[in-house]
């Protein structure tokens, strides 16, 4: 085959195949274009329509120069003034391939022709009727299929990202062979997948500019959390899902590994105001669509799109909703300049690569805010951001004022939308981190998990507080129900192990913790804890080891501060400690109280704890859920700040 001559600006490429259909029959549209290109034609369809270019000069040059036009006649089609004038130019000029996709006969004019019936075809390449399909094309093209040198294979939906992605991204077949066993080994449970299950797959980015991969991959998030908001349906969450955004197998395998019964993927194009996306939502069972749309509107109207694409999708999966449950995302906003600079925020804080990216995202959420000051979601995500950069960097503020700042846009975000988890969950987590008050975090975690539970990451936060004041079989089971939402996610692992850990349970952090290295090799603070169990089993050789792997310099410190004194090496560990000192200082204070409680100077460990307090060192939420402060634990002092913060019942 051989290809054409490339078009000039803003015209369509000369193609094999121009494919007429109605917009109502596109998932089945897909499934014959799959095949169609698996076969080695070139097939131009209306999805190939760049934004900005004319719809009908670009159709009508597809529509002359195609060497076959492939009409699928169903019940829609027959009625549809488009398809009907495409399917007199391909029978005017001798190139009409007529298939009929739901057994609807052609209308009058078009029946003298032997329609091809592909009402019964189960998408396999070797079926008779859709090799009909192949060969009819191939004489009208006057090329050899493709298909006759390759072994017939089923082509469910999922398989038009192979061709519609750029060739880069599409892996080998062995790579794609051992992620999907990989992934299946990696997977927790092993249930059969509820009926009212999904995974949301990141939405392609189809705008040809990377930059604007926050979008689509944002509008992928706002998606699952209108959906995660009825407990009548389980959403698997963003980083699992993120998992398969280059995955080129097929559906049914893609929902499997997740657990899930359907599957929701997409595209956006966005040039200007203009935004074109479309959605299909995928029997994960069968590989084939249940619905899909395609929406052309103005970046206004985006919301709008949001909302059908969760209410379709609802109804596609006959949801029963419970009395006060909507599929609506709470906390939103109708303004595109405060959406746009959300999405971005979002984008940035999810790249956790340190100051500038977390301060960037800051900046971006004010600017949603500024935007529109009544974006509840945003003032929830600035707090976020707010907490974690007082936790982490210096700046120009007080401590406590900045912790004032991130309460009082929490506080923001539950007084505009109540029922909005998110809101409440970066309540507690500022009050017990910043404010060092765990009995104020109570109630706002428990509202973030009343009004969040479909979503894994308050789930997790949820998880962690409850392990930090002792409720350990309660924390056991939220990060349980986290995971069941986001099976792939190395953070939810080392959580975990974190919890087993504090609770006693070291086999089965350890298992836990080397989950999530398997997920992400050298993911922080999992070396750390890891060496943290050795080195309390008395098997220091393993502890430096794990130490000495730990990716966060002042985790990796204070471990061979611990550790190599019980090798004989004193001088190291005070090495260690002083370097520990003398490159983290005040901000180690936490740290510095760990190593001295396990070197037996329980006077010298307290003070420091007292110290770390009156600096409002967020280490200390870890008091009573750490391990290495056991030896502490019957002293007056420490029982006293334990009450202070709230992590006791006295």
């Amino acid at each position: 085959m051989t290809e054409a001559a490339p078009p000039a600006s803003g015209d369509a490429p000369r193609c094999n195949v121009f494919l007429s259909y109605a917009h109502v029959d596109r998932g089945r549209a897909r499934r014959v274009l799959a095949v169609l290109q698996k076969a080695g034609f070139s097939v131009w369809w209306d999805e190939q329509l760049e934004a900005g270019v004319a719809f009908s000069r670009s159709t009508e040059q597809a529509l002359e120069t195609a060497d076959a036009v492939v009409v699928l006649w169903s019940q829609r089609s027959t009625r549809s003034n488009w398809v009907l004038d495409e399917a007199t130019s391909g029978r005017d000029t001798g190139r009409l391939v007529p298939v009929t996709i739901d057994g609807t006969p052609p209308p009058l004019g078009f029946r003298q022709f032997q329609s091809i019936d592909l009402s019964r075809w189960n998408g396999s390449l070797n079926s008779p009727e859709i090799r009909n399909v192949i060969e009819v094309v191939a004489k009208l093209a006057s090329v050899t299929p493709a298909h006759r040198s390759v072994a017939p294979a089923a082509l469910p939906a999922r398989a038009r990202r192979l061709s519609l992605r750029p060739r880069w991204l599409v892996a080998s077949a062995l790579i794609v062979a051992a992620l999907a066993l990989g992934l299946f080994l990696l997977r927790p449970f092993a249930s059969a997948a509820e009926a009212d299950s999904i995974a949301i797959l990141p939405f392609e980015n189809l705008s040809g500019d990377p930059a604007q991969a926050y979008f689509s991959d944002g509008l992928s998030q706002e998606l699952r959390s209108s959906l995660a908001g009825t407990k009548s349906l389980r959403v698997t969450a963003k980083t699992s899902s993120n998992r398969f955004r280059n995955e080129t197998g097929d559906s049914t395998s893609v929902a499997k590994a997740l657990g899930v019964r359907y599957l929701l993927e997409g595209s956006v194009r966005r040039s200007g105001n203009s935004v074109r996306v479309s959605a299909q939502l995928i029997d994960g069972r069968t590989g084939f669509d249940s619905w899909s749309e395609t929406y052309q509107r103005n970046l206004s109207d985006i919301f709008a799109v949001q909302s059908d694409i969760a209410r379709r999708v609802a109804s596609a999966l006959e949801l029963r909703l419970g009395k006060g449950e909507t599929i609506t995302s709470r906390g939103g906003t109708t303004k595109p300049a405060a959406y746009d600079a959300f999405l971005r925020g979002s984008a940035l804080q999810s790249l956790s690569l340190g100051e500038t990216s977390d301060r960037a995202s800051l900046v971006q959420f004010q600017e949603a805010i500024s935007a529109d000051p009544n974006y509840a979601a945003a003032w929830a995500a600035l707090s976020r951001a707010q907490t974690r950069i007082a936790n982490a960097y210096a700046g120009d503020q007080p401590l406590s004022q900045q912790y004032d700042q991130a309460i009082a846009s929490a506080r923001k975000s539950v007084a505009l939308a109540p029922e909005l988890g998110r809101g409440y969950s970066a309540l507690g987590y500022v009050l017990l981190n910043g404010r060092l008050d765990a009995r104020a975090a109570a109630e706002p975690y428990r509202k973030a998990y009343q009004y969040g539970h479909g979503d894994a990451d308050i789930l997790q936060a949820y998880a962690t507080y409850l392990a930090r004041v002792g409720r350990f079989a309660d924390s056991e089971s939220a990060i349980g129900e986290a995971l069941s939402r986001d099976p792939f996610n190395p953070v939810a692992y080392r959580t975990k192990g974190l919890i087993l850990f504090a609770a006693g349970d070291s086999d089965g952090a350890r298992r836990a913790l080397s989950k999530a290295l398997e997920l992400s090799p050298g993911i922080s603070g999992t070396h750390d804890t890891l060496g943290q169990i050795a080195f309390l089993q008395h098997d220091y050789l393993r502890a430096k080891t794990e130490f000495e792997s730990e990716s966060t310099g002042l985790s990796r410190l204070q471990g061979l501060a611990m550790t190599l004194p019980r090798l004989g090496d004193r001088a190291g560990g005070d090495a260690a400690y002083a370097k520990m000192q003398a490159d983290y200082g005040e901000n180690a204070r936490f740290q510095q109280a760990e190593v001295l409680a396990q070197r037996g100077d329980k006077t010298a460990a307290l003070n420091m704890l007292e110290r770390a307090y009156a600096a409002n060192d967020s280490g200390l939420v870890l008091l009573l859920s750490d391990p290495l402060l056991a030896p502490l634990a019957g002293e007056a002092r420490f029982r006293e700040l334990a009450r202070k913060i709230g992590l006791s019942g006295d």
